[in-house]
């Protein structure tokens, strides 16, 4: 008989990070259709090529440790350390509030929407909704993302793609915080003494 719990911790943290990974892919797609150009796009400094080659390990990184642990591929380095079903749940739960926040704080950016340190500024800064609360609410929802997804499956591949999300992240905000203050001057300045970096 299937366990109906077991299977959801099997398969949620994969399918969390396959729908957050589609929906991110889709904003991208559609924000670069909207301003005639392209949302997506790393800086060709090195700090910008750290943070995204730090994003792509930990994402595919995290999709086939994941895949591995849903397909119940025994590898030490996928294999969870320790059977604790309710920390398991927690961390699948404190993924899917994570990936909430991600795709409700990205739908408020609109068409102001990139990724990456862009050649040219979004005509505002946004600073209502969510952005009002944390200035970086985006990467908020992200790493409770990435925090739950490696308590859901503690392997030790989910906790390396976890730091190295978060390591990504460090370096991501502070280059998109210099570039939005230099982009938008005072009123950078103002909003950052109102909100908090993350919470």
């Amino acid at each position: 008989m299937i366990n109906v719990t077991e299977q959801v911790l099997r398969l949620g943290p994969l399918i969390v990070l396959l729908t957050t990974c589609f929906w991110l892919m889709i904003a991208t797609s559609r924000t670069s259709s909207m301003i005639d150009g392209k949302a997506y796009g790393f800086a060709g400094n090195s700090r910008q090529q750290v943070a995204q080659g730090l994003f792509r390990l930990s994402v595919i990184g995290a999709l086939g440790a994941l895949i591995g642990y849903a397909a119940e591929i025994r590898w030490p380095i996928l294999r969870p350390v320790g059977k604790l079903e309710w920390l398991h749940a927690v961390g699948l739960a404190l993924a899917l509030a994570g990936q909430f926040l991600t795709v409700f704080a990205q739908s408020s950016m609109g068409r102001r929407w990139r990724v990456g340190v862009p050649s040219a500024a979004p005509d505002a800064l946004v600073t209502q909704g969510s952005f009002g609360v944390s200035r970086n609410p985006v990467f908020l929802g992200m790493l409770a993302m990435a925090l739950g997804l490696a308590l859901a499956v503690p392997s030790i591949a989910m906790i390396v793609c976890a730091t190295a999300f978060w390591l990504a992240c460090e370096i991501q905000v502070r280059d998109e915080e210099r570039f939005l203050e230099s982009a938008f001057t005072d009123q950078y300045v103002a909003y950052r003494s109102r909100v908090r970096r993350w919470f």
